[in-house]
Order: structure tokens, then C-alpha cells, then sequence
């Protein structure tokens, strides 16, 4: 496993042709949140950032890796060239941004958009996962496949909800589900760009995949070298 403290983008671009089976990602939207007072914010948990839990963007020490609408089909030829033909490339998109990648999907040459799969949190509690019943899932595969997903169903229900409190993580049980074969194979590759806390990596340790992840925060990669099955989880590496 190779767990990378960097730019997404560009820890991609050094990745070799053909490198990997399946690819998620959680990609980083660019988003802004109104204060009562009309102040633009960028939303954080607490104990980060500052006292009202917000960080600006260009913070030097900024949490999220944010990333506009316009460089979500540059992140799709990436993964292009380094995924092998016929891979899976499931994103994660609320509704504000399922558009954006769908769209994007559908206009390249490289990918076949499949259909929309979702997900649907039980108990999520508070914030912004709340406030949806079905998030979804836009899904392609680079290309045509014979990896056809066959025996279940596009809703994917996940009763324990978040398993861990990093405000963008997603439950592990999410990705065992997506990410069950034929969609990858065990002991194949599976890329996380944007990992956060990093569930693939757990999935990654229980299936004996091999596993290449990324995220600018370094508090998102230290829960990743402590989330599950967190003696088999390396020690992240700054990237180049």
C-alpha cells in the first residue's frame, strides 16, 4: 500500500500507464457556505481552522484539497491513462455536483458513463449527510467492460452510517459493498485520490489489494494509518 501526502493531481500524473483495476473518488468540490452577516466560509469540524470553525481556502495549512467544477474532466483523462481498460471509476456527488459529473462522463472519449448508483445512510446524524436519503454514486467504466455488475441492486444501504467523525469520511462498509468483485478482483489496484481518512485503504487490507491513495491534509492520512486493520496500513509519504 502507498499511502501519499500531496496534490492529487499532481501524485497522479507520476503514476505509470495501465497501473490500476478500479478507482472512487471523493472528489473535493469547491463550495462556499453565507454567514448570517453575508461573509463568505469555508466550513470546518472543530478544532481546526478557526474559532468559528471555518479556514479560507488559501490557508497555508488548509484542510480540504478543494477543486472547481472545470478540473473534474482533467482528473478523468488522468485516471484514464492510469487505469487499464475496462476499469470501474465510481464517484461520490451529492446532488449539487452529480450533474458536473455525469456530464463529464458523457463527454469524454474515454469513458462510458453506466448509470447513477446510490447510497443511503440509516443514521448519519447531523450535517450535511442529514439532510439527504439517497446520495449518489455516478459510475463509469473506462471503456467498454466485461466486468458487468450483475447480482445486486444500484442502492446500496449502509445501517451503521459513518464510522468514523472526519467530515468528509465515508463508511468502510460503503466501499466493501461497491467495490465488491467483479468491479475489482482481489490483489489487483485500487486508487483513492482525495482519500481523506482513507476508507478504500481498509477495504484495500481486508481483500489483500494493492492500494495507492492521496490527500493534501495530513490529519486525514494519520486516520488513515489508524483506521481499520491498522497494522497492515503503512506510514503515509511526502509527495515529490
Amino acid at each position: 500500500m502507498n499511502i501519499v501526502h500531496g496534490d492529487a493531481f499532481e501524485q497522479l500524473a507520476d503514476l505509470p500507464d495501465d497501473h490500476a483495476h478500479a478507482a472512487v473518488v471523493d472528489y473535493p468540490w469547491e463550495f462556499e457556505i453565507q454567514t448570517g452577516e453575508g461573509k463568505s466560509e469555508i466550513r470546518n469540524r472543530e478544532g481546526r481552522g478557526l474559532k468559528s470553525g471555518c479556514r479560507e481556502p488559501d490557508h497555508d495549512n488548509r484542510m480540504f484539497d478543494m477543486a472547481t467544477d472545470e478540473r473534474f474532466p482533467e482528473l478523468l483523462a488522468e485516471l484514464a491513462r492510469v487505469l487499464v481498460d475496462g476499469a470501474w471509476l465510481i464517484c461520490m456527488a451529492d446532488d449539487r455536483f452529480q450533474g458536473v459529473v455525469r456530464d463529464a462522463m458523457k463527454d469524454s472519449d474515454d469513458w462510458v458513463f453506466r448509470r447513477n448508483w446510490a447510497w443511503t445512510p440509516e443514521n448519519m446524524g447531523m450535517g450535511c449527510y442529514g439532510r439527504v436519503n439517497h446520495y449518489p454514486m455516478p459510475v463509469a467504466t473506462l471503456g467498454e467492460t466485461d466486468r458487468y455488475v450483475q447480482d445486486r441492486g444500484t442502492l446500496f444501504c449502509v445501517p451503521n452510517g459513518r464510522d468514523v467523525d472526519y467530515p468528509t469520511g465515508k463508511p468502510a462498509d460503503l466501499y466493501r459493498r461497491v467495490l465488491a468483485p467483479p468491479v475489482i478482483e482481489d490483489g489487483e489496484r485500487l486508487l483513492e485520490p482525495f482519500c481523506g481518512s482513507a476508507p478504500g485503504a481498509a477495504v484495500a487490507a481486508e481483500r489483500n489489494l494493492d492500494y495507492w491513495g492521496c490527500d493534501v491534509d495530513v490529519d486525514a492520512l494519520e486516520r488513515a494509518r489508524t483506521h481499520q486493520q491498522q497494522d497492515r496500513l503503512p506510514n503515509y509519504a511526502e509527495g515529490d
